[in-house]
């Protein structure tokens, strides 16, 4: 195989998120400024987030300015709502990241509002974002299956990609949000739905389930996918999503690409070392909680 594929970093924002105990600052600006030596293209940094319901993200504004930002490098951060898109405006950023989910039980648990309140708040967040010049990329999560609903029907997240699409984003990342894709699913979902967009990008988000998300990156490659989310060091889980185990571990994705004969423009050594770093983070504050 030859050719190249985009890897989108969540690590610090979707990765750290779950996190029981308060990381400083300057750890997760430190892991930001080692994924962007990595060469990684674009790292969500952060969340702007209400600390009420994401204590970890309380320094959204202080990690954005404290990292080392490159040319060419794209630093995004999650907005759930208009007021999450104001500070990022404010903070300038260039790109945001807006989530909605395809169950209705898991939109009302992560997001307070019904799928279709959640798409009505997203348009207004793409028509204010294009206002200032900032790009939207949007999450579908619960795509494979939800915690709480079970299976999902595929032609909802269809559905979804298509309005949000139709909003001006300009890409769409299909989560696997507790780890219930599999190879057959991770197939068929994203090249049905790729079928279907017209102007927006269409990427994958697989979390854990021993080992079985990379074996469903390399089924939606072969589907036509060739953005891919990770998170360096397999670190996260959404807060409100039971059964969550984590997020594609970045360094083994890039790793099984380079063995492909797939560019990721990603330095190997580098993105270990930023993997690494990030799992000490995790350890370090899952032994602080248990004490």
């Amino acid at each position: 195989m030859t050719g190249s594929v985009s890897i989108f970093e969540v690590g610090p924002r979707d990765g750290l998120q779950p996190e029981p105990v308060f990381i400083p600052t300057e750890q997760k600006i430190k892991l930001v400024n080692l994924l962007t030596e990595a060469g990684c293209p674009k790292i969500e940094v952060t969340s702007f987030v209400h600390p009420k319901w994401v204590p970890q993200m309380a320094d959204s504004k202080e990690v954005f300015a404290g990292i080392d930002k490159k040319p060419g490098v794209v630093y995004s951060a999650l907005v759930p709502n208009l007021r999450g898109l104001e500070s990022a405006i404010a903070c300038g950023l260039d790109e945001v990241v807006t989530i909605m989910s395809t169950s209705e039980s898991h939109n009302q648990k992560n997001l307070n509002k019904s799928r279709a309140e959640m798409l009505k708040e997203i348009e207004e967040i793409n028509r204010t974002a294009k206002q200032h010049g900032v790009r939207v990329r949007s999450y579908i999560a619960t795509v494979f299956g939800c915690p709480m609903e079970g299976a999902m029907a595929p032609e909802l997240a269809l559905d979804v990609a298509l309005a949000l699409e139709s909003f001006g984003a300009y890409e769409v990342s299909l989560g696997d949000t507790t780890g219930m894709a599999n190879p057959v699913s991770a197939y068929e979902i994203p090249k049905m739905i790729l079928e279907k967009l017209t102007t927006a990008n269409l990427a994958v988000h697989y979390h854990k389930f021993y080992g079985m998300e990379f074996a469903n990156n390399y089924a939606s490659y072969q589907a036509g996918i060739r953005t891919f989310d990770g998170a360096a060091g397999g670190l996260g889980g959404c807060p409100y999503a039971p059964g969550a185990k984590g997020n594609c571990q970045t360094e083994v994705l890039v790793e099984m690409f380079h063995r492909m004969g797939i560019d990721t423009g990603i330095d190997q050594e580098k993105i270990n070392q930023a993997g690494a770093y990030a799992q000490t983070l995790s350890t370090l504050l899952t032994q602080c909680h248990a004490s």
